[in-house]
């Protein structure tokens, strides 16, 4: 029998009043904290680990198990089902402790506590978002609306509903977004903006959105140092990632048109096809990579077998350096390794190929870098860092065509560290001809200011390369340079965007609980996971839109069902898709149209459709001719559909068979109308009239050939024989009709194919379908008998290719 989430609430009363009679009116916070410090909160898998050196390169595991269907009775039952059989001694007791605090002495840290607990899943406690609303607000009214965190989480349960938990209130929310902010929390600043910007909630009002952002921005730019600023920008360790991103895309790879967001994924392995590996090698290069050697970690083997070692070790240092998404950096680790590649292989460099040379140059500058910015270091070392840096450039510029990127800290190092500007920007212009990295345009703009003699370009378009390149300083300082009028040019809307980029650089601070996200995915509890990613969407972060609306709604696959949750997260879902496509991810407003789709909202889903095609979504597209090949949210228009269909290829030809199989498949259909009378809806007959019985199939062949004969001979139309013969058959056909009207059956074979669920569009599908799996079968055939290899044949039309298998299948 099911345990009611009112009977657990009736059993940890009883004993709670129990324990209070027999030991006294005593509030036992004290005894319920000393508990929780002697246990770990939150588990974090992305801790740095502490592999050996040599992990397997590329085995990225990110395997996030992300439930499709969701039900809030089973979530209840869980619940119920933890306290009943999983629930340790220690959580009964603490959870014992807790409630009684809280529901008897109105206890607010224990209140706090388990709130927490409900919502974020402390101390391994399922989450339960009734009960999180519940504490969360009793705490809000204990402590008098005076904790800014508290009421920013309460605002976007409000704002959200919880997902269908608690009414929706944005007015609520949006009160307490404003108390949050006045108690100095940057995030509910951070919405405000982004609302006003936006215009969600609230009449869209650019000068408070630009307002708003400006004050958090210069809130973030205060909390670096000097040093910071100038010279050594932290690293940070991003998690702004979408989530359908680790499954190439929203769309798929082939489908998406929005890059993927997954930048700290496990090195790839240099293309050994590339034009710039090639040229290393006099365009012949073979690299057999791995680390496997019976001879140790690093022991000198073959040179082939070095190599393919310098190669390795480089992408696992830069790995660790770095960090992925699912291990933290280790600056030590990679430290330490790249002084063991320094001392092991630096004599060998004369011997070496440019491509081993080069990885070893890469080597010495990654070991420089490290000791210049003192990470994994108790402070940097100058001396060191120039010794690798230096000994960087004589690797890779002595006998190839290539800059190192040891120019840039070696420019920094002059300019900073020696006062030696000149020297500075002598390394700064080597590198910048085969540089995109934006911190040498920011030096350059700045030193430009310095000297403004000096030929270096204009410092507003060097600030504005360096914003372009994504150098974090430069999008504050080119925003400041934008909105003081230097290109007399002042536009709101854009210089709120300029601010908004940088506050969403600053994850650490701003947005913390997205790295939170992540992990909570890793250990499995995606709807910890949601609430922090919905925490992030609420503000603005575009990444975190997609993120949580996959969350709360995935598109099913082929031949799935759509999945089973509720009508509240659907909407939600649907909301957050749309602010991302609004943040021109394009491919989440196509998601969009398809979840309305799926609702059986077909004009939802057209308007969606015809958006993202206005942005040139080949997918929102091809959708547009579907929905005008079937008539879904529009007047049948197999010309019109056809003509969608034809876009397609201007914006992906690697759609080629699907689209003109997809217009043969319109052709026919036409045509099967055509000689039906209409009976296939939506053929664009001028014969056929609603209430009229057609002519036979045959007799529609008959006269086309008919009318294609007599165009040829040059017989007119207004010629008088053509007229009486016009006469004697439209009487002939009137005696036809009311025959056949007669002798007309009260049920058909269409009839019964439509009960079975089928449409004579799917059956014309499906016909196109076998008759393209029978050809082929046939030429497999012939194949075999002949002795071709058709393993080895690859089917391509004008260097088109593409999987012909999955685009007649995704027909």
């Amino acid at each position: 029998m099911r345990l009611k989430l009112g009977h657990l609430v009736l059993w940890f009363s009883t004993i709670c009043l129990i324990s209070h009679t027999l030991v006294g009116a005593q509030d036992p916070w004290p005894e319920a904290e000393i508990l929780l410090q002697s246990s770990v909160k939150r588990s974090d898998p992305i801790a740095s680990s502490s592999k050996s050196f040599l992990y397997d390169y590329g085995a990225e595991e990110t395997n996030l198990y992300i439930p499709m269907d969701y039900s809030l009775e089973q979530e209840e039952l869980k619940y119920a089902q933890y306290w009943e059989t999983e629930a340790t001694e220690w959580a009964k007791k603490v959870y014992q402790l807790l409630w009684e605090s809280s529901n008897r002495y109105n206890n607010s840290h224990a209140t706090h506590v388990l709130a927490n607990m409900h919502l974020w899943s402390d101390y391994g406690i399922p989450h339960n978002k009734t009960l999180a609303y519940e504490y969360m607000n009793k705490y809000n009214e204990l402590t008098n609306f005076s904790d800014a965190d508290v009421l920013f989480q309460l605002a976007v349960m409000h704002c959200t509903g919880l997902f269908g938990t608690i009414p929706m209130d944005p007015v609520r929310g949006l009160l307490y977004y404003q108390k949050s902010a006045s108690l100095g929390d940057l995030r509910a600043k951070q919405v405000l903006a982004y609302k006003y910007y936006s215009g969600i909630n609230v009449p869209r009002d650019c000068n408070k959105a630009l307002l708003l952002y400006r004050e958090v921005a210069d809130q973030v730019k205060n909390s670096y140092s000097d040093e910071q600023w100038e010279v050594l920008f932290p690293y940070v360790e991003s998690y702004s990632v979408r989530i359908p991103d680790f499954s190439e895309g929203l769309l798929g790879k082939s489908l998406g048109t929005v890059g993927l967001s997954t930048r700290r994924m496990a090195s790839a392995r240099p293309d050994i096809t590339s034009s710039f590996l090639t040229k290393m090698n006099g365009g012949n290069v073979v690299l057999q990579f791995g680390l496997g050697s019976a001879g140790g970690a690093f022991a000198p083997d073959t040179d082939e077998d070095n190599e393919d070692r310098l190669v390795d070790i480089y992408f696992t240092a830069w790995d660790d350096y770095k960090g992925t998404y699912t291990r933290g950096r280790n600056c030590e680790r990679a430290r330490q390794l790249l002084e063991f590649t320094y001392k092991e292989y630096d004599f060998d460099v004369p011997m070496m190929d440019n491509l081993p040379k080069f990885f070893y140059g890469r080597c010495l500058d990654l070991l420089g870098h490290i000791y210049f910015t003192g990470e994994g270091l108790d402070s940097p070392n100058i001396e060191l860092a120039e010794k690798y840096l230096k000994r960087s450039l004589e690797v890779i510029e002595s006998s190839q065509a290539l800059r190192s990127r040891a120019n840039i800290d070696l420019g920094l190092i002059q300019q900073y560290y020696y006062g030696n500007d000149t020297a500075a920007i002598e390394f700064y212009k080597k590198i910048l001809e085969s540089s995109n990295i934006g911190i040498v345009y920011f030096q350059l703009a700045k030193l430009r200011k310095k000297y403004p003699g000096l030929k270096l370009g204009d410092p507003s378009a060097l600030m504005e390369s360096a914003y372009l390149k994504n150098y974090v300083p430069a999008i504050y300082e080119y925003a400041r340079m934008a909105e003081q009028g230097i290109n007399k040019r002042y536009n709101c809307e854009q210089i709120a965007q300029f601010y908004k980029s940088f506050i969403e650089e600053d994850e650490i601070n701003v947005a913390p609980h997205l790295k939170t996200a992540y992990a909570e995915l890793l250990n499995g509890n995606s709807e910890v996971a949601l609430w922090a990613y919905t925490l992030a969407a609420e503000q603005g972060i575009e990444t975190a839109h997609v993120s949580a609306a996959y969350l709360l709604y995935q598109l099913p696959c082929n031949l799935e069902e759509p999945p089973r949750t509720s009508h509240e997260r659907k909407v939600m879902a649907l909301t957050y898709y749309t602010r991302a496509f609004k943040q021109d991810n394009v491919d989440a407003g196509v998601v969009a149209g398809d979840v309305y789709y799926l609702m059986g909202d077909y004009t939802g889903a057209l308007n969606m459709y015809q958006s993202a095609s206005l942005k040139f979504s080949p997918q929102a597209i091809w959708n547009l001719g579907y929905m005008y090949e079937h008539g879904l949210g529009v007047d049948k228009d197999f010309h019109l559909a056809k003509r969608y269909y034809d876009r397609v290829l201007d914006h992906n030809r690697k759609l080629y068979f699907a689209v003109k199989l997809s217009v043969w498949k319109l052709k026919l259909k036409s045509w099967l109308g055509y000689i039906t009378g209409g009976k296939l809806y939506g053929c664009r007959t001028e014969e056929y009239q609603p209430g009229t019985n057609p002519r036979p199939w045959y007799r529609q062949i008959v006269k086309s050939f008919q009318m294609a004969g007599r165009e040829n001979s040059g017989l007119s139309l207004e010629d008088p024989q053509y007229q009486q013969d016009r006469q004697y058959r439209q009487h002939q056909q009137q005696q036809n009709q009311r025959q056949q009207y007669q002798q007309r059956h009260t049920s058909s074979l269409w009839d019964r194919f439509r009960s079975l669920g089928l449409q004579r569009e799917d059956l014309i599908s499906i016909g196109i379908v076998l008759l393209v799996f029978l050809i082929s079968l046939f030429i497999r055939v012939i194949a075999a008998r002949r002795g071709w290899n058709m393993n080895n044949m690859q089917f391509q039309v004008n260097a088109l290719g593409g999987n012909f298998e999955l685009q007649v299948f995704a027909i």
